[in-house]
Order: structure tokens, then sequence, then C-alpha cells
């Protein structure tokens, strides 16, 4: 299974709020084209120029998988109605009453899957082509599903919002444990214990070598700040530094 990174995750926060992109990844092999996560809507002119850039359109995605149904990963669904979306049952099961203070899970989540050709994946893990099998991650959501594929002599781990970015790994804590912080700390553990290659749901792509982060990539990001009343705008852009960072990370 081919692995291409088509919008790279941004972990930034500020004092004020949080615009940390999401990782949206192409993942292609054994007769599929298949999009992992969609992202929410303000990627979606993104999401499409990337995939043009891969010779696809939207209509080539013949498979959706969704990590969790938090809406930051959910909200380009209605771009591939036509595709088989696999998502965790536990996921979609809750997603019908979310808890009153859940703020990720949007409801109208149910809305936007109805009508649409549904995969729920079980509460346990299963090979779905072969080499790439799904992982369970608990934690940030009520039942995070992610991805372990055998990507050429190495194990490539698709965590998702389990692994929010590599910060969770150098502090050995999961940075955003939304639903159950003990089951995320569970899970950030597995996840950094069953591969070599990390791809993180609001960062870039990441191995850890001699106990250190090293990026596969490195990116720059263009954003436009707009004031009231008069609409002036501010540009900003900014790197995510070098390929490889020297931060510290666990063994």
């Amino acid at each position: 299974m081919k692995i291409d990174l088509l919008v790279p995750g941004l972990p930034a926060k500020s004092d004020h709020f949080l615009f940390g992109i999401g990782s949206l990844l192409l993942l292609r092999g054994h007769g599929r084209t298949i999009l992992f996560d969609t992202g929410p809507f303000r990627v979606r002119p993104l999401l499409i120029k990337t995939l043009g850039e891969f010779g696809l359109t939207p209509t080539d995605i013949d498979a959706v998988f969704l990590t969790h149904l938090h809406w930051d990963h959910v909200e380009n669904l209605d771009l591939f109605t036509h595709a088989e979306i696999m998502t965790p049952s536990a996921e979609f099961e809750y997603a019908a009453v979310p808890r009153p203070n859940d703020w990720g899970t949007p409801p109208y989540v149910r809305e936007i899957l109805q009508g649409m050709r549904v995969t729920l994946l079980p509460e346990e893990e299963q090979e779905l082509f072969p080499g790439v099998r799904t992982l369970l991650l608990p934690g940030h959501s009520v039942g995070l599903q992610g991805l372990l594929i055998d990507a050429g002599g190495e194990r490539a781990v698709l965590a998702s919002d389990a692994l929010w970015s590599a910060r969770d790994v150098t502090r050995a804590v999961p940075d955003v444990a939304f639903f159950d912080p003990q089951k995320a700390q569970a899970s950030l553990d597995r996840a950094v214990a069953s591969g070599d290659l990390f791809y993180p749901g609001h960062d870039r792509p990441f191995r850890i070598k001699n106990g250190k982060i090293a990026y596969e990539s490195a990116h720059r990001y263009k954003m436009t700040f707009a004031f009231q009343p008069e609409g002036q705008e501010l540009n900003v852009a900014f790197s995510t530094g070098l390929p490889h960072s020297t931060a510290e990370a666990r063994a």
C-alpha cells in the first residue's frame, strides 16, 4: 500500500485559539484508492488541488477511512458520496447522542453519513488488505482507529489524533486526550511501540532516530488574517523548520 501525504499536518496553537491543520493521506494499492480522513471544510480547496496534482479528482476516491468522527476529520465527506466510508462502529454509535460537553463530535455527523455506503469497523483489530491492519487507539475519541501498514520493510503507523503531534512523543503524554485520558495514554504508548514511521494527526510524518524526532519533510505555510471593519489583510508565512528536528524523543 503506497502512502502519500496530501495535506501536511500543522500542530500550531496560540494563546487565544488553535489553528492546527490535520494530516490528510492518500493510500493506493490492492486496487483501491483510499482517502485517510477528509479534513475540515476550510481545507477543501487545498484537498481538491492536491488530489489534482496526483491526477485525481474526488470521484476517483473509492473509499474513505474515517479514523473518528470529530468535525475536523469529516466536513468534506460530501465530496465522496459515491465512496465506501469505513469508520469505527463505536464512533458511529456514539455520534447518535454525543456527550453534552463534547464539542469535537458534531451533532450533524450522522446526518452527513445518512444514505452513504458506510462500513462499520468492529472493536477488534482486523486485516483490511494484505499488509494493512486496523489499530485500536481510543481515548482521544470514544473509538478512534488508525492503520498499521507494511510499507516496504518498515511499519507505518497512521495514528490520527491518538498521536496528535511529535510533541506527544517527546513529552510521553498525549497532548489532546479529549475523551478518556487513561485510554489516550495507553493508545499513545501502543502507537509508538507499533511502528517505525509515524503519521500523526496534526503534524508531519517522522521517525525516531537515536532517541530524537527526525521529520520526513519540511513545509512552508501561508496564512491570511483579515481585520475588521475595513477588512485589511495580514499575510503571514512561516516554515516548519528543517526536515530533521533535534527534538528529544523517548526511546
